[in-house]
Parts: structure tokens; sequence; C-alpha cells
């Protein structure tokens, strides 16, 4: 009998990691607050851009780590057809940091960001 107990305490205690995991690893829903009339979709249904409707922070993860991005609002923010983040025009400076440099990008400029294949993260800065 007490065996009986240990293998059925095993089998839930592996199905509640099992079950733990598959919910850790699921993908996250982000909501934007786009401005009503400004929406712009892909043919797929994902968001290609908006005018924001508040600031919003973006966290785009890549091999090289998380790069947060602090978006304007009342400005156009794009996405590709996969739902990636492109580009937005700054609401407060950052820092992008290229390896062993860190160059500063104003707020009120524009950052566009790319992800490459292999994960790698490309950052750019522009006045406009």
């Amino acid at each position: 009998m007490k065996f009986s107990s240990l293998k059925s305490a095993f089998l839930l205690t592996s199905l509640g990691v099992i079950s733990l995991n598959f919910s850790i690893c699921l993908p996250a829903q982000a909501s934007i607050s786009c401005e009503p009339g400004n929406i712009n979709r892909y043919a797929n249904g994902f968001l290609a851009s908006c005018v924001l409707g508040q600031n919003t922070t973006l966290q785009v993860s890549a091999a090289s780590g998380i790069s947060t991005f602090p978006c304007k609002f009342q400005n156009y923010i794009y996405f590709d057809e996969k739902g990636q983040f492109q580009k937005c025009q700054l609401s407060e400076d950052i820092q992008i940091k290229t390896g062993n440099s860190i160059e500063k990008c104003p707020a009120e400029f524009w950052v566009n960001v790319a992800i490459g294949n292999d994960g790698s993260l490309s950052i750019t800065c522009r006045r406009y």
C-alpha cells in the first residue's frame, strides 16, 4: 500500500512539473493601446502599425538579452509581418550598447530594431 502511494505521489509531482514547464514556455501576449482609426494590419491579421494612445514600453528579447524601448504616445509604432516590433519614436532617452561602446539615443528620436536569424539584435537610432 505504501509503495502504491509513493508511485502516485511521484506521478503527480512529475505531472505538476511538466504542466508548470508548459505554462512557463507559452509565448507572452501583449496589448498595445492604439488611437481609433489609425490601426493598420497585415493580411494575416497581425498589427502593422498604429498611432499609440499612450506611452508604451516594449521589451525585445534576443540572444544578447532583453532590450527595453519606451515608445511615445500619439506617434506611430511599427511591426513586421510576424508581429515583431520594428520601430517607434522614443518617449525618453535610451542607451544602445554595441560591443564595448555605448551610444545615447535621445527622446524624440526614432529607434529601429531588427532581430537576425541567429538571434542577434540590431538597433539603430535616427532623428526622423
